[in-house]
């Protein structure tokens, strides 16, 4: 009988062990494609803990697998996955306020306009330091809990989520709003990331993605996670800040096609690929 792989995880959307949520249900289809060839394997979940922490535990060994948006140092922590679990979505970023100043925040229609504003972001985000590299007034905050009390006492003027996060979290927030006149938007890359230690988990994991890019599960398997969420964005009507990433690795595969969705490959990659 095959030996069961064991893999403890830190996913970054995991706050209960009970929900299945959009990242583990990713893993649980690459993981299942790969049962032929790799066999059997259990998914042990790690305590939530901060990303800086998690990258410590899986360059030590006490964890084999986390996910979160590359930079070059996460990249020398572990072994990157190259392939973007969002389609490039999560560096498409919607701006978040009171609702009761959102006809002044609405009326942004620069990078330089929106620098004159303060920017509330999560401090070991890597969305922080691409913001601070932009010329952007970014208050770092230890954790993400504090971002609708920041706003409502004006320490802030905005917060930025993930055009595929955001309106779970703000629908849930009295006196706040996402905006919907424009957008931040940058090229990023959401991986799984596997410890140094693991290299045959890293080389299943490579295996299952081009059997779920092959036979079209993947895609079949975001548009039912993500596809409400988009539909509500309307990232084609918004009016798109293209901001630069000096954080990308140069490996990130920008010119794979399959990876990445439509209009992150024609706002955001072109630009950044000529």
């Amino acid at each position: 009988m095959a030996e069961v792989m064991v893999i403890r995880h830190a996913l970054a959307q995991e706050q209960n062990a009970k929900v299945l949520t959009y990242e583990q249900a990713v893993l649980k289809l690459l993981l299942d494609k790969t049962i032929p060839s790799h066999g059997p394997y259990r998914l042990q979940p790690s305590e939530v803990v901060s990303q800086s922490r998690a990258f410590l535990q899986l360059a030590a060994g006490e964890l084999e697998l986390l996910s979160s948006m590359t930079s070059q140092a996460r990249e020398a922590q572990g072994i990157p996955v190259r392939v973007c679990l969002y389609r490039g979505l999560l560096g498409v970023r919607l701006p978040v306020a009171l609702s009761s100043r959102r006809e002044q925040m609405e009326a942004i229609s620069s990078p330089s306009q929106a620098q004159a504003l303060s920017i509330g972001q999560v401090a070991d985000w890597p969305d922080a330091k691409i913001l601070s590299a932009n010329g952007w007034k970014v208050e770092r905050m230890a954790k993400l809990a504090p971002f609708p009390e920041m706003l409502k006492r004006e320490r802030i003027d905005l917060f930025a989520l993930g055009a595929i996060e955001v309106f779970p979290i703000v629908d849930a927030l009295p006196g706040l709003t996402v905006l919907d006149q424009w957008l931040i938007a940058y090229p990023s890359a959401f991986y799984f990331f596997v410890s140094p230690q693991s290299p045959a988990l890293a080389e299943r994991l490579r295996k299952g993605w081009e059997l779920v890019l092959a036979d079209g599960s993947f895609e079949a398997l975001f548009d039912h996670w993500v596809g409400p969420q988009l539909l509500r964005a309307k990232l084609a009507e918004r009016r798109w800040l293209i901001l630069r990433n000096p954080d990308l690795p140069p490996a990130t595969p920008l010119g794979d096609a399959r990876l990445w969705h439509p209009l992150v490959r024609s706002r955001l990659l072109d630009a950044a690929l000529h």
